[in-house]
């Protein structure tokens, strides 16, 4: 059985090179919870998006994302499609893109199945799958979740919510039945604690970063930990951070000298 596993990000890749999981590999390293997104020229605007906030050039993105996004093109030559996820808000929205793009070209034939954890009952401070050994993450292969026509059709339409924005019909899309893709659910209601606060103009996040810094929290390690053990939800990296923590600094709501 010829098998393609995506998976969520290069941390993920180097443990599952260790295994002896057999079959090809798509590696997903997009971020597409953070940042613009569009039914049309998505690559060309996410492109131009991620070099201009993280310093990153063209070539390179084409090379490292793109070119592997394009594989999903050819996801028919497949018996099985095996996506390794984990609960949180970055890769949730990522997952509901790839699976709309399966769900627009369907194949019966090929199988779509799950692996998506939320929690590892040896690790109670689990928060992605980049931590495991290779024993353990092969041991997750035990729990993928076949998935249906209808809820690759379910992520397409949550997909194209998430592009809408619109916090109103996401709000409404939430008492929808999730079927197996529950964790989908949790990410969005995080999704909407992003839309800024009517009296302060800012959104949760912004408003946890200040609460720890009003706190005392001086250092941006302790800072970033700190938000990390709450808010392990939106799956941010130090980058992402950085850029949310440099808008606060050009609204002057961070001390000069700070961080």
């Amino acid at each position: 059985m010829k098998t393609l596993h995506i998976l969520n990000g290069d941390a993920t890749l180097y443990v599952f090179n260790r295994t002896k999981i057999e079959g090809d590999i798509l590696v997903w390293r997009e971020i597409l919870a953070d940042g613009p997104v569009s039914k049309t020229n998505l690559w060309e605007l996410r492109s131009d998006w991620i070099c201009k906030t993280f310093g990153e050039n063209s070539t390179n993105y084409q090379q490292k994302v793109i070119t592997e996004a394009e594989k999903l093109n050819n996801i028919d030559k497949y018996d099985e499609v095996v996506l390794w996820f984990e609960y949180d808000l970055t890769c949730q929205i990522n997952l509901i893109c790839i699976l709309s793009s399966i769900n627009s070209n369907y194949n019966e034939d090929t199988s779509i199945s799950l692996i998506c954890p939320e929690s590892i009952e040896v690790m109670p401070n689990f928060r992605g799958l980049g931590e495991l050994n290779p024993t353990q993450l092969s041991e997750l292969l035990h729990q993928k979740v076949k998935l249906q026509k209808a809820d690759l059709a379910f992520a397409a339409e949550a997909w194209d919510l998430y592009i809408e924005n619109d916090f109103e019909k996401i709000q409404a899309f939430l008492i929808r039945d999730f079927g197996n893709l529950p964790l989908l659910k949790k990410a969005l209601k995080a999704h909407l604690l992003r839309f800024p606060n009517r009296s302060t103009q800012l959104n949760h996040i912004e408003e946890v970063l200040l609460g720890f810094i009003n706190s005392g929290i001086s250092s941006k390690a302790e800072l970033y930990d700190a938000f990390w053990t709450q808010e392990s939800i939106y799956g941010l990296t130090d980058l992402q951070l950085d850029h949310i923590l440099n808008q606060l600094k050009e609204k002057e709501l961070i001390a000069k000298g700070l961080f």
